[in-house]
């Protein structure tokens, strides 16, 4: 019965507990509050920073300084009431969250909640998706801008507090944040984005007049140059009329020059044309006859020998490879050089065409001086009219236009903030004393009940007196923690290289512990051989899974019969993993499995017992190992005739069995034994695991036959719990048993 079933509490017994567990204790603590300790440092409480605004009461418009809004109490009232509902509308919102690039923000922005972190590390998103196509559904859509924009605005809304000050025109906006400063520099965002929306929207009007007057100025500079066009082609057409009845020498030489230029712009935009066409083709001979350029037309005549002499080259070639860069390189010296003279020829085209201007500029005032017909002097007069006219009216347009892009960048505000942000220095929340009392009583109280809970029903087993009340049996023996050193040492071979340690005392009090309870068990005094005992005495060593170090302890207790002058035999029964032959580096040889399945009549003519190499032990190794199930071979008759064989000829057989849960095996040989000792790994095995080992062997065992437990405190090397299939696979990978 177990000390929480006790009808007297032993408050001793209960101290000592608390002491065995202080270390989970002290980690529960730990893990509750350095939690809560963190929580109160990094997250930082929340602070609230507060920026006023005041709206002014007759408004402001520099467009028109003399006038003055509507000052009536109740109009401005409503006023005031409709700048705070401006203040909280969606599209402020939006624009604070745009301008502090809150998305960005890790507190207000998007983020990934713990499950979905999880999730993706374990690719369990994307499997998600997989399923969803496999069933014929869409897999799910990733966040849009749309909906990433949405939920920080939310964010920003819950952190923001707005609202009128009394019946004054001050409006105050409080924004919460973990930082100080953070929240103050939202406030101030907040605000200057809400005065430079309200000088956007009285800008608003000036623009709308200015984009009005831009397409009259776009339609009057077009009538403008139709007008042009008319006046030149009125000119062009009765130039050489007016020339014949003027008889004007002025006119004439005008005449000419305007001609020449315009055929020397014709000429050059043909050119141009010409050159630009044949060398899309990579007609550069065309090209350079159209400039009539001769280091162009000389580059070309190289690059026609070199492509000439390239096309000749039919292999591959280190001759080919210097043509074709030659080529390369003559490709951009023609290109540059059409560049160069194709520059030239737009710089003229440029001065033929002011010169055609200024021409056309001279002949028109000459014109309307000289002596013409008055119906010539009317229709040029009045085409000359309708241009200036278009012109002064487009002139005008564009003057307007450019004043009202003025006037929309000097608006200001009908509001002014009167006191700015600033970062608070006191927090209202969490309360952090309150906080941390209350950690640390929580964190007492359940690593308390974390500590009984481990001490009787789910922890590791981490004390004689623990195990024992565990298997309800006597714990013989505790197994003292030793450096394992290098990794081939076999700790059991202390027992005979360094009798006097406390790993090989360990083993001495476990024998005096098994020999006490035979020799209580036995009522048959006759004596023979040194042990006392007519037959040998029957051990069996197990434990509740692999890796407790149950191969090593069997063949350490084996060898301590051994050297205190007993006949003993360490016979390995683990066929399905045998290990024993293993750990004392013996030849491969028929063992036990050879003999079970064997048809052979007599067991010598089968089993070869080996010599142990540092003491007077015999051992019988499993053999090769069984691919199949065991059970039947370790409950079947000529397993119990070896047995008794061995019985006469040895005072001790100690028998190496497999693990309890993973396989049967062990509760057959439990039913032979005259004593189970059963291995625990310190701190390793679950106090459930091994009652339920506990109660499997001691089901099975002879009435009057005994448990013993011993508690290993060596040391488990990582990943050793696997056994034969499933969780259990890769058991025997350790060398320690």
């Amino acid at each position: 019965m177990t000390a929480l079933q006790s009808a007297e509490i032993d408050l001793k017994e209960l101290v000592r507990i608390l002491q065995r567990q202080s270390r989970l204790i002290l980690l529960t603590f730990v893990v509750l509050l350095v939690p809560v300790i963190g929580y109160l440092m990094v997250a930082t409480p929340m602070y609230q920073a507060t920026a006023l605004i005041s709206i002014e009461a007759g408004g402001s418009n520099l467009l028109d300084p003399g006038s003055v809004e509507n000052s009536q109490s109740a109009i401005l009232n409503s006023r005031v009431d409709g700048e705070v509902e401006i203040l909280r509308a969606d599209a402020t919102v939006q624009a604070v969250v745009e301008r502090a690039k809150l998305i960005e923000d890790p507190e207000f922005g998007p983020r990934l909640g713990l499950t979905e972190k999880i999730a993706i590390a374990l690719g369990i998103e994307s499997l998600g998706d997989r399923l969803r196509r496999a069933v014929g559904l869409r897999a799910a859509a990733p966040p849009t801008g749309d909906a990433l924009v949405s939920s920080t605005m939310e964010k920003l809304r819950g952190a923001t507090d707005i609202r009128r000050r009394g019946l004054t025109y001050l409006i105050a906006v409080g924004v919460e944040a973990e930082s100080p400063q953070r929240a103050a520099d939202i406030a101030n965002t907040y605000v200057a984005t809400y005065i430079d929306r309200q000088i956007l929207a009285k800008s608003e009007s000036v623009l709308s007049a200015r984009d009005v007057l831009r397409r009259q100025t776009d339609t009057a500079q077009s009538e403008l140059a139709r007008l042009e066009g008319a006046l030149n082609s009125f000119i062009d057409d009765n130039l050489a009329k007016i020339e014949e009845e003027s008889k004007s020498a002025a006119i004439s030489a005008l005449r000419r020059q305007l001609e020449t230029a315009r055929s020397s712009k014709e000429a050059s935009v043909v050119a141009l044309a010409s050159s630009r066409d044949a060398a899309a083709r990579n007609d550069w001979i065309a090209a350079a006859s159209t400039l009539d350029d001769t280091a162009l037309e000389q580059l070309a005549r190289e690059r026609q020998d070199l492509a000439r002499r390239l096309s000749a080259e039919t292999t591959q070639s280190q001759t080919r490879i210097d043509l074709e860069a030659a080529l390369a390189a003559k490709d951009q010296d023609l290109n540059r050089r059409l560049a160069q003279v194709q520059g030239t020829v737009e710089t003229e085209l440029s001065s033929m065409t002011e010169a055609e201007s200024r021409a056309r500029e001279q002949l028109r005032s000459e014109l309307l001086q000289s002596d013409m017909s008055s119906d010539v002097i009317t229709d040029l007069f009045n085409l000359q009219q309708s241009a200036t006219i278009a012109r002064n009216q487009y002139q005008q347009l564009l003057a307007r236009v450019q004043d009202l892009n003025a006037l929309a960048n000097v608006q200001i505000s009908d509001a002014r903030v009167v006191s700015e942000a600033l970062p608070p220095t006191i927090a209202a929340s969490p309360k952090k004393r309150l906080i941390i009392a209350l950690a640390v009583t929580a964190a007492l109280g359940l690593g308390i009940l974390i500590a009984f809970l481990n001490e009787y029903y789910i922890g590791g087993v981490t004390s004689a007196a623990q195990l024992g009340n565990i298997i309800q049996a006597r714990v013989s023996a505790a197994i003292p923690a030793l450096m394992s050193g290098s990794g081939d040492r076999l700790l059991a071979d202390d027992i005979v290289k360094t009798p006097m340690s406390p790993y090989s005392e360990s083993f001495r009090k476990l024998r005096l512990a098994i020999d006490t309870v035979l020799h209580q068990a036995s009522g048959d005094k006759a004596v023979q051989g040194a042990n006392g005992w007519k037959k040998g005495r029957v051990l069996l060593v197990c434990s509740a899974l692999p890796g407790e170090g149950k191969t090593t302890s069997a063949i350490a207790l084996a060898r301590t019969y051994a050297v205190s002058g007993l006949r003993t035999l360490l016979i390995d029964c683990d066929l399905r993993k045998p290990s024993v032959s293993t750990y004392l580096r013996a030849p491969q040889q028929d063992g036990l499995i050879e003999y079970l399945v064997s048809t052979e009549s007599e067991a010598e003519q089968v089993v070869n017992p080996m010599l142990d190499p540092v003491s007077e032990l015999m051992v019988i190794t499993a053999g090769t190992r069984s691919t199949q199930p065991t059970d039947q071979l370790l409950n079947s008759p000529r397993f119990a005739s070896l047995l008794e064989a061995v019985r006469d000829s040895f005072d001790v057989i100690v028998l190496d069995s497999p693990p309890l849960l993973p396989v049967v095996d062990t509760r057959y040989l439990a039913q032979v034994a005259d004593i189970s000792i059963l291995v625990v790994r310190f701190a390793n095995t679950t106090q459930g695991e091994v009652r339920e080992a506990s109660s499997q062997v001691q089901e099975v065992l002879r009435p009057g036959v005994s448990l013993l437990g011993v508690l290993n405190r060596q040391m488990q090397r990582r990943g050793k719990r696997g056994y034969y299939n499933g969780a259990y696979a890769g058991y025997y990978g350790d060398t320690k048993g």
